[in-house]
C-alpha cells in the first residue's frame, strides 16, 4: 500500500468539506428527533476507548439557548470549574448532526487560567451540542445540551458586506480579563445558495486561528464550516491577559492569513 501524501492542514480541511458535499444532502434543517448522530463515530476515532467523564456541572458545563432564534449564529458558551483551572490542554466542540459535526479543536497553554470559551456556531437541526476537554494528566471530561434549529448551515452568508474581508476587532473586558475577537469572513460552509444565480457558494471558511499574548501562544484553534458567518471566539480567563494581544487567521482555500495586535486599548492594529 502506497505512503498517504502530505497534505497541508489547509488541504485537509478543503478536500473533507468536498467530501461532505459530495456524500451529505443538502441541509434543508428540519426538527425530526435526533439519531446517536456523529458522536457514535467520532468519539473512537478521537478518543479511542478511554474512559470519558459526564455530567458534574462543577467541573464543566455548555450553555446554548434550548431553542436557537438564529441557527446560523447560536452562541455556545464552555465553563470550567475551579478545579479544572490550569489544567485543561485541549477542548473540542461537536454538534452531532451537523453536516460537518467537529467544530472546533483548541489546544491550550499549559497552565493556562481559564473560565470560559465562547464562540457562534451553525446548528443545522435538532442536536446535542457537547465539548471534551482533555486535562494534561489524559483525564476526559464532556458536557453536552440540545439545542433545537432548522437550516444554520444553509442560511446564505450577508453580514460580511460593507467591511473588508479579514478585519478582526477586539472588545475586551474591562477588567482584561477576558477578550472577545472577530473576524469580518463569510466563513462559507459549501450548502449555501446564491440567492441570485442558485448556485451553491463555494466554501470558504477560517480553518486556523492563532491567539498570543505577551509573546506566547495561549490558543491554536482547529476551526471550520460550522463557526458562523464573522465568526467570534471569547476566551475568559482568572488573570488579566498580557499585551500585546495577537490573532492570527487562516482561511481556505485561499490560505490567506489575516493578522491583527490588541495594545491594551480598544482599538486593533492590523499587521
Amino acid at each position: 500500500m502506497g505512503q498517504a501524501p502530505n497534505l497541508s492542514p489547509a488541504a485537509l480541511a478543503t478536500a473533507a468539506v468536498v467530501a461532505l458535499l459530495a456524500a451529505a444532502p443538502l441541509c434543508l434543517g428540519d426538527n425530526q428527533s435526533p439519531t446517536g448522530g456523529a458522536w457514535l463515530r467520532l468519539r473512537p476515532q478521537l478518543y479511542g476507548s478511554r474512559d470519558i467523564a459526564e455530567g458534574d456541572e462543577q467541573l464543566m458545563s455548555i450553555e446554548a439557548p434550548a431553542s436557537t432564534p438564529d441557527p446560523a449564529a447560536t452562541p455556545v458558551v464552555v465553563h470550567f470549574g475551579k478545579a479544572l483551572e490550569g489544567k485543561v490542554k485541549q477542548v473540542r466542540v461537536i454538534i452531532d448532526n451537523n453536516p460537518s459535526p467537529l467544530v472546533a479543536t483548541m489546544d491550550l497553554k499549559p497552565g493556562l487560567l481559564v473560565d470560559e470559551i465562547d464562540l457562534r456556531v451553525r446548528i443545522d437541526r435538532f442536536s446535542s451540542v457537547r465539548a471534551i476537554a482533555e486535562t494534561g494528566d489524559g483525564r476526559l471530561e464532556m458536557a453536552s445540551t440540545w439545542v433545537n434549529a432548522a437550516g444554520g448551515c444553509s442560511t446564505p452568508p450577508s453580514a460580511t458586506e460593507g467591511g473588508m474581508l479579514g478585519q478582526i476587532r477586539f472588545r475586551p473586558s474591562s477588567d482584561d480579563k477576558a477578550l472577545q475577537i472577530s473576524i469580518r469572513h463569510p466563513n462559507n460552509s459549501g450548502f449555501q445558495v446564491d440567492p441570485r444565480s442558485g448556485d451553491f457558494i463555494p466554501p470558504h471558511f477560517i480553518a486556523h486561528i492563532r491567539l498570543s499574548a505577551g509573546g506566547q501562544t495561549l490558543m491554536e484553534a482547529d476551526t471550520g464550516i460550522s463557526l458562523s458567518e464573522n465568526p467570534t471566539l471569547r476566551i475568559a480567563t482568572d488573570g488579566a491577559l498580557s499585551a500585546p494581544v495577537t490573532v492570527d487567521a487562516t482561511d481556505v482555500p485561499t490560505e490567506a492569513h489575516f493578522t491583527a495586535t490588541w495594545q491594551g486599548t480598544a482599538s486593533a492594529t492590523p499587521n
